[in-house]
């Protein structure tokens, strides 16, 4: 099954650029992969009612190919690509109207139980036979860099405006944390090419997370800490 939606680039989904921001490509990809989820009967919320499971990302890694501007006509296609006894992988496409490729994202997910916190097998929270994977059109793949942590950014306390239904800080928030390193004028002049998030534990309203720059060959690299240890880490080429 793939999910084709066709849009037009509304202007909350925009940066200084007026083009489509690093956190609105990630609010796509979200939208994308929770509704494909979604009519399947695999969504987080199906998750936790009928199989007492939580969905949490594991690691997303988007590739921004060109720039797509405010008002710009697009296709999002969403697709599961591939998943495996405890990983479930789910593509999504960004295409203009000529049908060049505006972005390309690949998202691994795994489910864990709500009572124990241990990773679920995919099969017990509905994956399986009724959920094809299909092939994509594109390569994607994962960073096995480990950047070392290197200097302190910034020290922010998660609100409540940053939690999900599943009462955890929420995916884009943590890479609006890390965008903010950044100047609007800068990011201006050196766009983002493409940006990998790795996700490594929850955090929760009232939090104190800090952020870290850390040393990395091949991109800029960040790590956001709580209470020492590693919860999420983010690759950014540009």
């Amino acid at each position: 099954m793939i999910l084709n939606k066709k849009d037009r680039l509304p202007a909350s989904f925009c940066g200084a650029d007026v083009k489509l921001s690093v956190e609105g490509a990630f609010r796509i990809v979200e939208d994308m992969v929770t509704e494909i989820m979604g009519d399947q009967k695999i969504d987080g919320v199906t998750c936790m009612r009928e199989y007492g499971g939580m969905w949490v990302f594991v690691r997303n890694h988007i590739d921004l190919l060109q720039p797509l501007g405010w008002m710009e006509e697009y296709t999002a296609k969403s697709f599961i690509s591939s998943f495996s006894k405890v990983r479930l992988y789910i593509d999504t496409i960004l295409e203009k109207a000529d049908g060049t490729m505006v972005l390309a994202s690949r998202l691994e997910l795994c489910a864990v139980d709500l009572e124990t916190g241990k990773i679920r097998r995919a099969s017990t929270v509905g994956v399986g036979e009724n959920t094809p994977p299909e092939e994509s059109p594109v390569e994607i793949t994962y960073s096995r860099e480990k950047p070392v942590k290197a200097e302190l950014l910034d020290e922010l306390t998660v609100r409540s405006s940053d939690i999900d239904y599943c009462k955890h800080t929420n995916n884009i928030s943590y890479v609006r944390y890390f965008m903010n390193q950044y100047d609007v004028e800068d990011l201006i002049a050196r766009p983002v090419k493409s940006i990998e998030v790795q996700y490594g534990t929850q955090t929760h309203e009232g939090d104190v997370l800090k952020v870290w720059r850390c040393d990395s060959e091949s991109a800029d690299a960040f790590e956001i800490e709580l209470d020492g240890n590693a919860a999420v880490s983010c690759l950014v080429v540009r």
